[in-house]
């Protein structure tokens, strides 16, 4: 019998257990290092619970009594033929509100005091219709650009989906679509690669489909005796609170940005740096940001807080949910000369957080800091990189882009992107409140200097 096998017979047989007998053998199986044969993730489960993820109930203690603004949406906007009708548009929305729970959900208090999911009615869900006639689709793309912002610094009230669409009806130009959703729905990545392919005809599987409900099930069920459980207990084990950057915290999210730019060489020497020392190139932007930021501030080591899309699994690849989570990472000061050492100390780091990714940022945080209701943005220190998605090369995609809402997401957010033929680019952004803008300007021209200095490393 396989691993795989073995893990599926044992929870059949769980089931079947009286409570103090499963709990008995948890407790052995623990004791073994054997629970993840318990473990074998999200699975549909009947009758449906109401469980929310650890982030939704987060977002959701933080937002009960009113959306704080527009911090937590996401939102973007695509262009479409204007051949094609905006009624064709509304239809394939109208299946995508179908086919996703995350689209028509609602937070609502639970008797027992925390929260429950409602799900209503597709058609309960509106869809906006908005006639814009244009000649110039830069300009039509523009103005619906400008709806979004306007209609997603509206405050959610999440007793209702907290999802806003339009559909715009700019022809000739174009017509075109946008969607502004609370986090607590659905995460940027969600809407990129599930959402959009659906509405430009993609087609996608729908065989043993999970529900938001279901990973939260899950998860929750492996916080209290499971995987996650035990990738808590690591997590928080490897980050000291000693490594936790001080910055002031005024509270005010609006963010400035400066820009970064890696030319052609430098990119291929950092790509030649990651090959020859067994790491990513993310490991060698971790650990060089890192190490800047250790090094102004006079400290051995630092605390990075690393996005990911938490879809590591291959059965959350088609789920439109905020399956986001932020791994914590202690990234060393560079101690040796071209930041070999340093380089190492990050990939192994890395590595084991991403070993253990699907312990919830706002459980590690909590336990590392001995505070409660964390967010993502209460780490101060953060590495994005993002890969070019295939949105753009959707047929019939006239454009896509995200809704900006100007903010930071933290107090020094690197936030990077890889676009083919453009290289390696984009921007620090912080928080003026926090951070003055010389700190900034100074770490920018500093994580220059590192960058280059790595990509003249002997391979």
């Amino acid at each position: 019998m396989s691993a795989a096998d073995a893990g599926v017979d044992l929870r059949a047989r769980m089931r079947a257990l009286s409570p103090a007998k499963r709990e008995l053998l948890t407790a052995r199986l623990a004791e073994q290092g054997l629970l993840h044969y318990l473990d074998g993730g999200p699975e549909r489960v009947e009758p449906q619970p109401n469980d929310v993820t650890v982030k939704q109930e987060s977002l959701w203690r933080a937002h009960r009594d009113g959306d704080d603004g527009d911090f937590h949406h996401v939102g973007l906007v695509c262009a479409f033929a204007p051949e094609r009708a905006p009624e064709d548009v509304a239809r394939a929305l109208r299946r995508a509100i179908e086919r996703h729970e995350a689209l028509r959900s609602a937070c609502l208090p639970a008797p027992s005091g925390g929260v429950r999911v409602r799900v209503d009615a597709t058609d309960d869900v509106p869809v906006q219709h908005v006639v814009a006639p244009s000649t110039e689709p830069a300009q039509a793309f523009r103005e619906a650009g400008q709806l979004a912002l306007r209609t997603g610094r509206l405050p959610f009230r999440l007793d209702r989906p907290p999802v806003r669409f339009h559909v715009v009806d700019a022809r000739p130009a174009a017509v075109l679509l946008t969607v502004v959703a609370h986090d607590i729905a659905c995460d940027r990545y969600g809407l990129r690669t599930v959402l959009l392919p659906e509405l430009y005809g993609v087609p996608v599987s729908t065989s043993g489909r999970l529900r938001p409900r279901d990973v939260a099930h899950w998860q929750r069920q492996s916080l209290t005796a499971g995987v996650i459980r035990q990738q808590l207990d690591r997590r928080a084990g490897q980050s000291p609170p000693s490594a936790l950057l001080d910055l002031p915290n005024s509270g005010d999210r609006a963010g400035a940005r400066l820009p970064v730019r890696v030319d052609a060489a430098t990119g291929a020497g950092l790509d030649r740096l990651a090959r020859s020392s067994g790491s990513s190139l993310f490991a060698v932007l971790l650990a060089a940001w890192g190490s800047v930021v250790a090094e102004y501030h006079d400290r051995a080591d630092v605390l990075v807080g690393c996005c990911t899309s938490g879809r590591h699994r291959p059965e959350l690849m088609g789920l439109l949910a905020d399956l986001a989570n932020t791994l914590v990472v202690r990234v060393p000061a560079s101690t040796s000369p071209g930041g070999a050492e340093s380089i190492r100390r990050t990939r192994d780091a890395l590595t084991a957080a991403m070993a253990d990714g699907d312990a919830p940022f706002e459980r590690v945080f909590a336990a590392v800091t001995g505070t409660d209701a964390v967010l993502d943005e209460d780490i101060r220190v953060r590495l994005t990189l993002d890969e070019a998605d295939a949105a753009d090369a959707l047929p019939g995609c006239h454009g896509v882009e995200d809704v900006d809402f100007g903010y930071a997401k933290t107090s020094l957010s690197l936030e990077l992107g890889i676009r083919p033929d453009r290289g390696l680019a984009g921007h620090l952004a912080y928080r003026p409140a926090d951070v003055s803008r010389d700190a900034a300007t100074q770490m920018t021209a500093l994580l220059h200097t590192r960058l280059a200095s790595l990509s003249r490393t002997p391979g």
